[in-house]
């Protein structure tokens, strides 16, 4: 084993008990071990939401280095958080899209959100494709949904966000974003025929 990793796996041990707003605390006052512990915590998800916010490995990349970087350079100044991932991810959205020199502000179909949010007992559906070929079919479903739906989706469910916190990175109403995911799940329990069969889609639903 590399010296190198074994400093990696002395950081790891050093930091994974701690709770996000420990861990914030230890970068706030300049521990750069800390940082860099954070980094390889979330850096893939980081990528893999990058990715669905713009195609383009480069800008994703350099969007998640501003960000580290920003941190660090502003450690002094950073806000409370017990979310270390919400942080990052709201954080990444804004930096990418300064890359892009778009607004921060979102505009999304009216259509979306012509309907009032209904409680979704489908919901389980996502939580449930253990398998890789229905993780597999599942993407390519979701593929086929709107770009917003696919975030909200994304956010709320792979990257373990709650509705609020997703409501906050995607600038919507917390209501608006109930009601685009009621519209995402809607599609994928109208397409459940492509993902599982229809008896296992309604035992995973409870509808059984």
């Amino acid at each position: 084993m590399s010296k190198g990793t074994e400093h990696m796996n002395a950081a790891a041990g050093k930091y994974s008990g701690l709770a996000d707003a420990d861990l914030w605390m230890k970068v706030k006052d300049g521990d750069r071990e800390a940082l860099g512990y954070i980094y390889r915590q979330h850096f893939r998800p980081l990528f893999g939401y990058g990715m669905k916010v713009h195609a383009s490995e480069t800008i994703v990349q350099d969007a998640i280095h501003d960000v580290f970087v920003s941190i660090w350079q502003g450690r002094g100044g950073l806000s409370v958080t017990d979310s270390i991932r919400y942080y990052l991810l709201s954080s990444l959205k804004r930096r990418i899209l300064q890359h892009l020199g778009r607004q921060l502000e979102l505009h999304d179909d009216p259509a979306d959100f012509a309907d009032t949010p209904s409680a979704s007992p489908e919901e389980e559906l996502i939580g449930r494709q253990s398998d890789l070929q229905r993780r597999e079919r599942l993407a390519g479903v979701m593929a086929q949904l709107p770009p917003r739906q696919q975030e909200v989706l994304y956010l709320r469910y792979y990257q373990g966000l709650d509705t609020q916190e997703t409501a906050g990175i995607m600038s919507l109403s917390v209501n608006s974003a109930y009601v685009l995911l009621s519209k995402a799940l809607k599609y994928l329990k109208d397409n459940s025929d492509k993902i599982v069969s229809a008896t296992t889609f309604l035992w995973t639903c409870g509808f059984c």
